[in-house]
């Protein structure tokens, strides 16, 4: 229901106005005993469709009356001024810029009516306009905002191919010059590297078909029997490796139970991820912790590491696709794991959550329901 508020000063036109309008429109007006000054101020900072006004109010409240209108923009809310005939020779090219329309006493009900329907049916497109330019002003920043992640992801993509592809571009040289020099030692150090460098690419782009699969909403979630002591150990030797070992990784297990039912392919990209990143971003020889314990309502993973650390500005973009931290410059990556690690925290009902301190370490904490997933 249009909420109206009578503003008008005459005590008996407000009351027949009133009367007149109360069975189609929620009507706003100060009492009969109230001080009409202090009462209309507090009623202009109520919200409503349409006001009316007579010669008594703009006398009074002329300022508050424009702050209103001005407050309102660029929204059309519409002042009507109620007078009588007998003013019609009153000037009225002072009163442009607050009022729409004039209604002369004694009022007739279809003019009265037809006013109405007409300046709230543009009060209602305006409105509307409104919150169609709020939606386009906000899909336009929205759309800025991801061309600039996207030429981001482009620069560190352009970069991370650079590298490995500069590596295989200068092995396939020596192979092509000394190839028939080399001794099967040196050989071997040459395809391991080559090896290596044609790995990172493929992860890399691996990266880059998950977050589209993503974006279309095409993850598969496929879980099964774990026995996720055993994988979890498994994985850790993996990442142990590929760091030659320079951390060391504290593994704690503390569930009695051994099964889960969880998809593997799933977990092994979200642990992967973040033991990776425990390590790349931690010292050599530093700790660090790789937890799980669970209650029977669900399993917590927990990654401590006692590296450099995230600045509190950044925690809050951290999962979102692209973002690479404001330290992270100089260590390799996309921005696109802990986006990945989400999503598929997510596909397992699960949440996941970041506490940092720079020079200190993080936390990453993930939790994954049991009464859904365990077997």
């Amino acid at each position: 229901m249009k909420r109206l508020l009578l503003l008008i000063y005459h005590h008996q036109n407000r009351h027949l106005l009133a009367q007149s309008l109360k069975d189609k429109y929620r009507i706003l007006s100060p009492t009969i005993d109230g001080d009409f000054v202090i009462e209309g101020e507090e009623l202009l900072h109520q919200s409503f469709d349409l006001c009316f006004v007579d010669l008594g109010t703009i006398r009074q409240l002329r300022k508050q009356l424009l702050a209103r209108r001005q407050l309102e923009i660029p929204a059309f809310l519409p002042f009507i001024l109620l007078t009588t005939l007998q003013d019609i020779g009153f000037s009225t090219d002072h009163l442009e810029s607050l009022i729409d329309d004039i209604i002369y006493t004694p009022i007739q009900k279809i003019e009265l009516q037809t006013k109405l329907r007409v300046l709230l049916r543009s009060r209602s497109y305006s409105l509307q306009l409104q919150a169609t330019q709020t939606e386009l002003n906000l899909a336009l920043v929205k759309e800025k905002e991801l061309n600039k992640l996207k030429s981001r992801f482009l620069s560190i993509v352009s970069h991370e191919f650079r590298n490995p592809l500069n590596g295989i571009y200068g092995m396939t040289q020596i192979l092509q010059t000394y190839g028939d020099k080399l001794d099967p030692e040196k050989k071997e150090n040459v395809l391991a590297g080559l090896q290596r460098n044609v790995k990172k690419m493929t992860e890399l782009l691996d990266d880059v078909l998950i977050i589209t699969q993503k974006d279309l909403g095409k993850v598969a979630f496929n879980p099964q029997q774990l026995q996720l002591e055993t994988f979890c150990r498994g994985l850790i030797g993996e990442i142990q490796i590929i760091f030659n070992n320079k951390q060391k990784i504290n593994f704690i297990y503390q569930s009695e139970q051994e099964t889960f039912n969880l998809d593997s392919k799933l977990l092994d990209h979200i642990l992967s991820n973040l033991l990776s990143n425990a390590c790349k971003y931690s010292p050599q020889n530093s700790i660090i912790d790789f937890e799980i314990s669970n209650t029977n309502a669900e399993i917590t993973f927990i990654i401590r590491d006692r590296g450099i650390g995230i600045p509190p500005q950044d925690l809050p973009n951290l999962f979102n696709s692209f973002y690479r931290a404001s330290n992270s410059e100089g260590f390799p990556g996309t921005g696109l794991g802990l986006a990945i690690v989400k999503e598929y925290v997510e596909l397992h009902q699960g949440t996941i959550s970041v506490e940092s301190e720079l020079n200190v370490g993080t936390i990453f904490k993930l939790t994954i329901p049991i009464l859904m997933l365990c077997a």
